[in-house]
């Protein structure tokens, strides 16, 4: 596997290499995460750190980095790059002849005002993932959803299992609004991202009750309001899902959370400037 950063640098197995270097993961079992940088604050890290630490886990595995030296492999990135608002993306893999490393930046796509006001399209897609709690990479299920998305001019795909429930989005976590409740799939459905955390921590915050239960395709029309969340995103409004509209953007519980989250992420950014 090449490693594709957007950076001049990128940080292997603790060394600084060169982009113009190439640099390939051996076959493996690979697990990753991706974080944000605002300001050249790491969004999050703790969180993220412990959610890597359980991918590893969760294919069997004790990460193979002291949680020290990611912190310092991510600081390092950030100067040698001088590089302050873009995604990181860490890579472990596990190998026949050991383990290694890579942190680097990558194309980050952060919406403007307008994908907020107007909400973005969606399809939903028959698919599952191997795994829906571990980050591991599987370039197949990445590019046959990518495609779909591309095909239908879509921002996201929904994704619906065998049984007819949505579970998650191909890259992201999804939240329905039917009058006051919020539903989204339960912990064990999906990969418990780290915005949907703090989503759902903002939701206690303001007395919005949360209902985790996986809804069946046939009740999209049923529903008020439907928003994504993601590392790039945040609290993003859905406006359409197989081609009916929602006033998600207008949603009075969808506003409450985006205000809280981007809230919480401001207090975040400040206090470790």
């Amino acid at each position: 596997m090449k490693i594709e950063s957007n950076g001049k640098f990128i940080i292997y197995n603790g060394n600084v290499y060169e982009n113009n270097e190439d640099v390939y993961l051996k076959d493996g079992q690979k697990v990753y995460e991706v974080i944000r940088v605002i300001d050249g604050v790491v969004l999050f890290l703790d969180e993220h750190i412990e959610r890597l630490k359980k991918s590893c886990n969760l294919i069997g595995k004790e990460i193979g980095i002291e949680e020290r030296t990611i912190i310092d492999n991510i600081d390092k990135l950030i100067m040698e790059n001088k590089m302050y608002n873009m995604n990181i993306k860490i890579i472990l893999n596990y190998h026949d002849g050991g383990f290694e490393s890579v942190f680097y930046f990558i194309d980050s796509f952060y919406p403007d005002k307008g994908y907020y006001e107007e909400g973005v399209k969606a399809i939903t897609i028959n698919a599952i993932r191997d795994n829906p709690q571990s980050k591991k990479i599987n370039d197949n299920f990445k590019r046959n959803v990518k495609i779909k998305i591309k095909k239908e001019d879509a921002f996201e795909a929904l994704l619906v299992n065998d049984e007819g429930h949505i579970t998650e989005g191909s890259r992201s976590n999804i939240f329905f609004i039917k009058g006051d409740i919020v539903f989204t799939a339960p912990n064990e459905d999906v990969l418990m991202g780290i915005t949907r955390e703090k989503i759902l921590e903002v939701c206690d915050d303001i007395n919005v009750e949360v209902q985790e239960r996986l809804l069946r395709k046939e009740e999209l029309v049923s529903l008020e309001g439907v928003f994504m969340s993601g590392t790039s995103v945040g609290v993003l409004p859905i406006g359409i899902i197989d081609g009916k509209s929602y006033d998600s953007s207008n949603n009075e519980v969808v506003m409450k959370i985006k205000d809280g989250y981007d809230s919480k992420v401001e207090i975040y950014i400040n206090s470790r400037k």
